[in-house]
């Protein structure tokens, strides 16, 4: 599978006329990354993202006293790395590949000009970033019930 047919095969893609998607494959690139190496680093610039195709990744935070939280572990069909989309351009998180890992990378730069520049691209991605950011703050939710939730019977 080509590139570009690759890119087309995503869900962001589904809607998108064939030059856009074409556009959008000239953003990307195929990366692959061993288990234990890391796509993000909090705080390091955020120039790229990453959608899953294959293996799994943990989304880590640190926190100072605590060391590094899995927030989230996430496998294919997922997205990873939306710092890009909005300044300061800082990834918020780590994103470690817990398995070999396969990725659609996207470089930020020429995909925000995209955006700009056609607006169904645009909105298509923003609803893909969108879909993505809510359910990681439903995940992020759900981790703060049970940590701060009441021990059992003291209600």
């Amino acid at each position: 599978m080509t590139l570009r047919e690759l890119v087309e095969s995503q869900r962001f893609c589904q809607g998108l006329r064939e030059g856009q998607c074409g556009e959008l494959a000239a953003c990307a690139s195929e990366r692959r990354f061993a288990e234990g190496e890391f796509l993000l680093r909090q705080h390091a610039p955020a120039d790229t993202f990453y959608l899953v195709l294959e293996g799994q990744v943990q989304i880590r935070l640190a926190l100072p006293g605590q060391g590094l939280v899995t927030l989230e572990t996430i496998g294919p069909d997922e997205a990873v790395g939306w710092s890009w989309f909005a300044p300061p351009y800082r990834c918020q998180f780590d994103a470690l590949a817990t398995t070999p890992t396969r990725t659609l990378a996207f470089a930020a730069e020429p995909l925000r000009a995209l955006m700009e520049r056609d607006p169904m691209v645009g909105y298509t991605v923003l609803k893909a970033l969108v879909a993505t950011l809510s359910e990681r703050v439903q995940s992020c939710r759900l981790q703060v019930l049970d940590v701060y939730a009441p021990p059992t019977g003291q209600r």
